[in-house]
């Protein structure tokens, strides 16, 4: 288990205020909140805060190394591990009053999806990759952008932080002069913790797809999407909310690689060996054949008294 403990978060408190700092930066950069009057603002929910040690392996992002059919592709590997301290703030949805009256749904990809985009990628000679978009949950539609493309009402979602929040609250721009006994802070768009957060990715990401990228999902299953020219597929991807899985022609994957990451910011792309949806891919460079299991997840797994 690598949650800090309450005597672990005493001894590191400078590392935990200086990581709760970057997340409530994060939270802002991305547009998440806003100010508005307590007095004015409905459905008010508390916030917690769930803190972790990290393992952070340095990695070469696959969007720069060329990752291409050519064979040349090695699986990315950790050197030198650093521990450090990740923050995340979480807003108690349990506590929204309009939890169970909205849409949730956010698809993911079926386990025949994920073996047809193996299959073609062997069948083609394309090397697998795998990657995740960081932050994805609040990095999707705002409230007002969700009213518009479902013709549903504007979500009014409030939230506030500890009292001990506030002094770091209060060197984010914009919010010096903090308030907490007259304001709260207003979710412009679902955070990490509300219900409908992995849908309000899971729209923004097939705007993407479908739009820019003319990755067209398939009839059995949304979150398969293909790209052909002339007839012919040159790419396929699967899509786990926020876990992408994608082969295909070099200069295809490589373009799709590129807009995700102008959209979403710098992706770590894997190929080759990695674990997506639980399972293990190892890739040869020189038959593209591939090899899936589950060895490592079910030795993760831990029997439950």
């Amino acid at each position: 288990d690598d949650n800090l403990t309450q005597d672990q978060i005493q001894k590191e408190y400078p590392a935990v205020q200086a990581a709760m700092l970057k997340e409530l930066q994060t939270w802002a950069k991305l547009k998440c909140f806003s100010r508005k009057r307590r007095h004015e603002a409905k459905n008010i929910i508390d916030t917690r805060w769930v803190l972790k040690y990290k393992w952070e392996y340095p990695t070469t992002d696959a969007t720069a190394s060329g990752a291409g059919a050519s064979g040349n592709d090695r699986p990315i590997r950790p050197t030198e591990p650093t521990r450090t301290i990740r923050a995340r703030l979480t807003v108690r949805g349990f506590k929204d009053t309009e939890r169970n009256n909205i849409d949730k749904y956010a698809g993911t990809s079926t386990r025949m999806s994920q073996k047809v985009l193996v299959s073609e990628a062997v069948k083609n000679n394309w090397v697998i990759m795998t990657t995740d978009i960081s932050k994805a949950f609040l990095q999707g539609v705002t409230y007002e952008e969700l009213a518009k493309l479902t013709g549903e009402p504007v979500r009014e979602v409030n939230f506030f932080l500890p009292a001990s929040n506030v002094p770091l609250l209060r060197k984010i721009p914009g919010f010096e002069d903090f308030d907490p006994t007259k304001e709260v802070l207003h979710c412009d768009k679902p955070g990490t913790g509300l219900v409908d957060a992995p849908r309000a990715f899971s729209l923004k990401l097939a705007l993407i797809t479908k739009g820019t990228l003319k990755l067209l999902p398939s009839r059995v299953d949304p979150e398969l999407c293909m790209r052909h020219e002339n007839g012919k597929l040159i790419c396929i991807m699967t899509k786990h909310v926020d876990d992408l899985k994608i082969a295909g022609d070099t200069r295809i994957v490589q373009m799709v690689l590129t807009v995700l990451q102008q959209h979403f910011g710098e992706l770590k792309v894997i190929s080759a060996d990695f674990v997506n949806c639980g399972v293990r891919h190892q890739q040869c460079p020189k038959t593209f054949t591939i090899h899936l299991d589950q060895i490592a997840f079910c030795n993760n797994l831990r029997p439950i008294a």
